[in-house]
């Protein structure tokens, strides 16, 4: 679904051929908050094209190059793209943190491993945190509302990231893990 609402909205804004939405794609960032298959774009163009939701404009000949095709949106596409829209707005959706497996075991770990883990992916936060904001310097103005949207959310998504797993660090440190698997191992008959 989120490949076919890529496509139609990026031919929403105008023609294009398949390369130039990838393009697009990628200035944007589009992969950094939006589940991509890679490797879908294509075969998600031909099956909007055998369904009518896009069309042909034209082809362009060059004999240095392939043909390269030129796609535009039809009526059709442009009711699906309005339901598309809807239906993703509308979704909802459990976030499960790829850590919250681990955290529910990490009275069993070891501590030393754990501290360094947090410690690590707290750098790496930090990194990400300096990328957004260097993303956001660079295409914030220019950026249509809904990026600039994405963005913000981005960004203070990793603000709280960053202080959560500050916070988990200084718990490690503290050794906070550890005490809880002491008492519940002194409760045990």
């Amino acid at each position: 679904m989120a490949m076919n609402l890529v496509i139609l909205g990026l031919l929403m804004e105008g023609d294009k051929h398949p390369y130039e939405m990838q393009q697009v794609m990628q200035e944007r960032h589009m992969e950094h908050y939006i589940k991509l298959a890679k490797g879908s774009l294509y075969y998600a163009v031909e099956k909007l094209l055998k369904q009518e939701q896009i069309a042909v404009r034209e082809v362009v000949k060059d004999q240095s190059r392939p043909d390269k095709t030129i796609y535009y949106i039809t009526e059709k596409g442009k009711g699906t793209f309005q339901e598309l829209l809807k239906k993703q707005f509308k979704a909802e959706t459990n976030y499960y943190h790829p850590m919250y497996t681990a955290l529910a075991f990490i009275h069993l770990g070891d501590s030393e491993m754990i501290s360094r883990i947090l410690k690590d992916r707290i750098e790496h936060t930090k990194f990400q945190l300096e990328m957004l904001e260097r993303v956001y310097q660079f295409y914030g103005d220019g950026a249509p509302h809904g990026s600039v949207s994405i963005m913000k959310n981005a960004h203070e998504l990793c603000k709280v990231e960053l202080a959560w797993l500050e916070k988990l660090h200084s718990d490690a440190l503290d050794g906070l893990f550890e005490n809880n698997r002491k008492i519940k191992n002194e409760q045990r008959p």
